[in-house]
């Protein structure tokens, strides 16, 4: 019994051991078949990792590249823009042992803090005899200029750069808007013209807008952006060179440059990167502006006179050497304008005062290496041949007259100045009867001699209305018209202007066909780029937008493109 209880038992074990090891079985083939979906799972975000990795790797090393690229491109322009250009080695009437590069950066850094104290003139100049070159001491060099980029080129005017058709258009550029010593002593701290057009009510006592600046604000021009800017619109609209109004005085209390320090930025930066030529108003400052002098203890030496011009009574006082010092730095200059390698110097008036000076300066530039000076004086009269007024006696303000200029002192030439003046309210230049009839095509030689050029720049006012500086009832607003009107008045000069100099002698063709461009001593001279307080600016506004320069360029596309055909 026992054993067949045994026996059963046994068979029961089996039967149910077998039942386990197939649940074992289907469960060990389960896991089998979970474990290679899983292993698939885990190999396919492997391979998606992988693939990632590989493509952040290959991103890596593609910012890696171009990081080295540019690093190295900076390092290359970095070392461009700093070597030095070619310079004079040869220096002028002795600055005694003066690192001039070191004076430029510290008056740099006194307008980044916007500091009050005037730079001070600190070379030590030393006067040299007459036919004395051996007493000459060397002068160290201007200091180093930027390497800048060549002025763009103007692909629609190429033919006037090479044929030398056109005549060079320049604009005079007010230097004010900066913080400046005498400024702050005269009218508060910090004051400039902007003042006065924020000050100044929307329009004018006859109703037309005051324009305002859009495009570069009220800048700071000693700033890099503003000058930048302000140079790349001359080259944008075919404005051939900037004239910057320079003031000096030989005054013992208030000695040598004012309104100057964006002009050594200029220097020290490049911009504005154009041609440029200096305008020394050798004037006394008077006060006509609207308003008071701020500071107390100011004493007139003349009545109504700011600041008075002096001037030293002979042409050996050691005070002009430190004004030409001074000057020499922008003479030299690549974008200086010059006239048969001359550089061009112009005079705001005729001043028998500053005919030694001028003298001076030239003998010292010839000791510098250049061939001489060439000198303009701005006269209060209209172009002879562009503008007939009839009889002189009528008007209040009589003309000045060219010869009794040049009697005084040989200028190279003259400039009709761009002032508002009771002959030309509401006209514009005209082309003379006796150029359009002959068309600027084939003249004789007995044609020729019986209309000389002139020795005359023509003088063109973009617009003008001085408000600003002037109580509101006794402005003198010239431009007393809407903007069409005004625009056109200005397209009309300058055309006439650009159009005379360039087809009413066409004898001179061949002459100037065979003078480089930057040897021309055509020039016609508008005012201005950024008179502002007097209404006066070419630069964009919200009254007449980007119109003024937009006439500019048009007007020399077109004759350039009309070849002299009316």
């Amino acid at each position: 019994y026992k054993n067949i209880n045994t026996c059963l038992e046994g068979i029961n074990i089996y039967k149910k051991s077998k039942w386990v090891n197939q649940l074992i079985y289907i469960k060990y083939q389960r896991n089998m078949v979970h474990g290679r979906v899983e292993m698939k799972r885990h190999s396919r975000q492997h391979r998606r990792q992988c693939r990632l990795l590989y493509i952040f790797q290959i991103f890596g090393i593609l910012l890696l590249v171009i990081y080295m690229a540019l690093t190295f491109h900076l390092m290359l322009k970095s070392s461009h823009q700093h070597r030095p250009n070619d310079r004079r080695d040869d220096g002028i009437i002795g600055i005694q042992e003066t690192n001039i590069q070191s004076q430029e950066a510290t008056k740099r850094k006194r307008i980044e803090n916007q500091s009050s104290d005037f730079p001070t003139i600190q070379n030590q100049v030393v006067l040299v005899p007459e036919n004395d070159s051996t007493n000459i001491i060397q002068t160290p060099n201007p200091p180093p200029q930027q390497q800048q980029p060549a002025i763009r080129p103007r692909p629609v005017l190429t033919e006037q750069d090479t044929h030398n058709f056109l005549p060079r258009i320049l604009v005079f550029v007010f230097p004010q808007f900066h913080k400046d010593e005498l400024n702050d002593r005269l009218w508060g701290e910090n004051f400039t013209d902007w003042d006065n057009l924020l000050k100044a009510p929307l329009q004018n006592r006859l109703g037309y807008r005051i324009p305002r600046p859009t495009e570069l604000g009220y800048y700071d021009y000693t700033r890099l952006q503003p000058r930048k800017q302000q140079g790349e619109l001359a080259l944008e609209y075919d404005i051939d060179g900037f004239v910057y109004h320079h003031y000096w005085f030989y005054d013992d209390d208030h000695p040598g440059p004012n309104l100057h320090l964006p002009l050594l930025e200029m220097l020290h930066d490049g911009h504005p990167n154009i041609p440029f030529a200096l305008h020394w108003c050798a004037s006394k400052w008077v006060n006509t502006w609207n308003g008071q002098v701020m500071r107390s203890d100011f004493v007139f030496r003349e009545e109504g006179v700011l600041q008075k011009q002096y001037f030293p009574e002979n042409d050996n006082d050691q005070k002009i050497t430190e004004h030409y010092n001074w000057l020499r730095q922008f003479f030299h200059h690549e974008n200086y304008i010059k006239v048969d390698g001359k550089p061009l110097f112009m005079i705001y008036q005729k001043k028998p005062g500053s005919f030694p000076v001028l003298k001076r300066i030239k003998e010292l530039a010839i000791l510098d290496g250049f061939p001489g000076m060439y000198y303009t004086v701005g006269l209060t009269k209209p172009h002879e041949h562009l503008m007939d007024i009839g009889d002189l006696s009528q008007w209040k303000v009589k003309p000045q007259k060219v010869s009794v200029a040049l009697r005084k002192y040989e200028f190279d030439k003259v400039v009709s100045y761009p002032n508002p003046t009771e002959w030309n309210v509401n006209r514009s230049l005209e082309i003379p009867d006796w150029c359009m009839d002959e068309g600027g095509g084939s003249w004789t030689k007995q044609q020729q001699h019986q209309h000389q050029r002139l020795r005359d720049i023509a003088g063109i006012i973009s617009s003008f209305d001085n408000t600003p500086r002037r109580q509101y009832d006794e402005a003198n607003i010239w431009s007393s018209d809407s903007p069409d009107v005004v625009v056109d008045r200005f397209r009309n000069s300058l055309h006439s202007a650009i159009y005379y100099e360039s087809c009413c002698f066409p004898l001179e063709k061949k002459m100037r066909e065979s003078k480089r461009k930057q040897d021309d001593d055509r020039f016609v001279l508008i005012n201005a780029m950024n008179e502002w307080a007097e209404g006066m600016a070419l630069e964009p506004s919200d009254v007449y937008g980007r119109r003024f320069l937009e006439v500019i360029r048009y007007v020399k596309h077109e004759i350039l493109a009309k070849k002299c055909k009316m």
